[in-house]
């Protein structure tokens, strides 16, 4: 137990949950960004096996890392905009859209797996290239700091980037404005002016693009190749993380870190030689329990009035 609360302690653990926390902050800032202007999507765990296997299959093609990111960011605009699509011009129910989205990604991915490998589980026979690391330049060199903020993928710091740059744009800029008045109410955002269908069109972008790069994480640098069901519904939890914090960018991010740490605990707990299926359930029970509390919360609140 003492080595366990240990390892829990040291910089190493923060490290792991900023490594595992990175694919659920780009699937939670997805989620937000989307339900933000009132689509909720749902398909944010078929996007990111979208990105995660065009990522690896571009960069194999291509020859270049940076070549694989760019179409895997394609492939999330691609869907979002089908998103878009089918709910802002066809009025289909997006939770729907969303399921046909999920049941599509899962198969026709490994359809085109079988296609371009001849497997059906790895893209192991794809020439695919990783992104790289980044060592920061003086942080690297302080202690236990320079262990925990360096040397981690790039699409890490590109998250981090990526979340400032959401949290500006939803509080600081009149576009983060009509989001919010796009959800809450569409008629009266209507009323005032705002261009519903088009902001609703750059939230789904926005969103399909995070998934994505949330995706590509997961094969361009966790790993280094695409596996089948390698999202491991990590989708699915950064929906659960935007669903706990609502219209506060805030919370959810803070959600999606907790969630974070009790993927690292997994790791950590394997010390004490448990069955590795009970550990896996950790993180996933953890999202059960935020929700739980989350539904009682709402609960009271809806008596109280």
């Amino acid at each position: 137990m003492a080595n366990i609360l240990e390892q829990i302690l040291s910089a190493s653990f923060v490290f792991i949950v900023i490594r595992v926390g990175t694919p659920l902050l780009f699937a939670s800032m997805s989620a937000y960004s989307a339900s933000l202007a009132g689509i909720p999507n749902i398909a944010i765990e078929g996007i990111m096996n979208f990105g995660a296997l065009f990522g690896v299959y571009f960069s194999a093609v291509t020859g270049s890392a940076w070549m694989g990111l760019l179409g895997a960011v394609g492939i999330g605009l691609l869907c979002g905009a089908v998103l878009a699509f089918f709910t802002i011009k066809m009025k289909a129910n997006p939770i729907m859209i969303g399921i046909a989205l999920n049941l599509f990604s899962a198969d026709f991915a490994i359809w085109l797996l079988l296609v371009w490998t001849g497997s059906k589980g790895t893209s192991g026979s794809l020439p695919s290239k990783v992104l790289p690391t980044v060592n920061i330049p003086f942080i690297e060199d302080i202690p236990v700091l320079g262990e925990i903020l360096s040397g981690h993928y790039f699409l890490t710091y590109v998250c981090i980037a990526l979340a400032i740059v959401l949290y500006v744009i939803v509080y600081k800029t009149p576009f983060g404005l009509h989001m919010k008045a796009t959800g809450l109410d569409e008629k009266a955002a209507e009323s005032v002016g705002i261009k519903v269908r088009k902001v609703r069109l750059i939230s789904a972008l926005i969103s399909g693009a995070l998934a994505a790069l949330g995706g590509a994480y997961l094969s361009m640098g966790y790993l280094s190749i695409y596996s089948s069901n390698m999202t491991a519904s990590r989708g699915w939890i950064g929906i659960a993380a935007a669903a706990v914090g609502g219209m506060n960018l805030g919370v959810t991010i803070v959600t999606s870190i907790i969630f974070a740490i009790a993927s690292a605990a997994v790791n950590v707990l394997s010390l004490m030689q448990l069955p590795s299926e009970l550990l896996n359930t950790i993180p996933y029970f953890c999202v059960l329990l935020i929700l739980i509390i989350k539904s009682i919360r709402e609960y009271r609140k809806q008596r109280a009035r």
